[in-house]
């Protein structure tokens, strides 16, 4: 008959409770033991802690942008939120000529003009919508053309300076009569622009005029026949009078001194009575100017000018428009909610 014998527990063999030279090594086997057991259960534990991590960020991140998308691209946030967003990171609100236009320039100028629009309408609390789209779609024309002509400025090498723009903002704050800090809060409260994007503003201005002037080969040409005819003896309307459609003719203007008219009254108050002027550009970027000044009253600049407007740009920019090679990322000609 089958023995059957009964295995006897395993006694679990007690450590000394001193630490001797002679227990030493029995002590440390015993504390490596015990790392031994915990070793493959902690790598796995680290293993599905960095898996999971990375399954959380990407699905944060996923939802993030989807959530910007659609903040931006189907409800056409415009407010700080949205606004900071496209500052911070280039988010396109269109495309032209294979150029991206930053969504940041469009909100740049649409809030300068929401802000302008509350303003006036801030004591009956009504918001015009149709003035409110008719705006959308500006803004959107002007970051159209701003981007265009930083691509021709690029082409072309043409560049503005920080100090240039420092010495404009410098003016225009002196003709304001406003302190640095009142100016800056006068443009916060009708524009609800910083400094800084005044700057920015300025700084787009002052290059789509230089790119405008740059490419109008033409009206370089006329504006030097012009000032060909001028220099030969002939009046102002007598040199309309040769040039015909190429040049417009304006009579007897009279405007207060440093009327906002891209500087036009400014360069010819600086001229003595009967003098003839170089041409002139203006901030306005429409055209050469060649003004006459004439005799006003105190306060007041008068004069008469010819004018040889350009018109390549706008020329060329409206092909773009309205071709294939422009498209649109939103739709601006719906009612937008505040």
């Amino acid at each position: 008959m089958k023995k059957i014998f009964k295995k006897k527990p395993k006694q679990k063999k007690e450590l000394p409770t001193r630490i001797t030279n002679d227990t030493v090594a029995e002590h440390r086997e015993h504390v490596l033991a015990g790392g031994r057991k915990l070793k493959y259960p902690v790598q796995y534990t680290r293993s599905a802690l960095v898996r999971n991590t990375i399954i959380i960020s990407a699905v944060a991140l996923v939802a993030l942008v989807v959530g910007v998308w659609a903040q931006l691209y189907v409800f056409k946030d415009t407010g700080d939120i949205a606004y900071r967003i496209t500052r911070a990171t280039y988010v396109p609100v269109a495309k032209i000529d294979d150029e991206f236009v930053p969504y940041s320039d469009y909100l740049l100028y649409y809030r300068a003009s929401l802000a302008h629009i509350q303003n006036q309408n801030r004591s009956s609390g009504d918001m015009p919508w149709d003035k409110i789209a008719f705006q959308r779609e500006l803004a959107m024309e002007k970051a159209l053309k701003d981007t265009y002509a930083r691509a021709l400025a690029k082409e072309h090498g043409i560049t503005v300076s920080d100090e240039r723009i420092a010495t404009l903002l410098e003016q225009t704050r002196k003709e304001s009569g406003l302190s640095e800090k009142a100016y800056a809060a006068a443009t916060w409260d009708n524009l609800h622009w910083t400094m800084d994007e005044m700057k920015l503003a300025l700084k787009n201005d002052l290059l789509r005029q230089e790119v405008a002037f740059r490419v109008d080969d033409d009206a370089s040409k006329v504006v030097k026949e012009a000032t060909r005819l001028i220099q030969g003896g002939s009046t102002l309307e007598e040199v309309a009078q040769k040039l015909g459609e190429q040049v417009e003719y304006v009579a007897d203007v009279v405007v207060p001194t440093g009327n906002a008219d891209g500087g036009l009254s400014s360069e010819v108050s600086q001229l003595k009575v009967g003098d003839v002027s170089e041409p002139i550009k203006t901030s306005a970027t429409d055209g050469y100017y060649i003004a006459i000044r004439q005799q006003a009253s105190d306060g007041y600049v008068a004069y008469s000018y010819v004018k040889v407007p350009l018109t390549t740009f706008e020329k060329n920019f409206k092909l773009l428009r309205e071709s294939d090679r422009t498209t649109l990322y939103i739709t601006i000609k719906d009612k937008e909610a505040k």
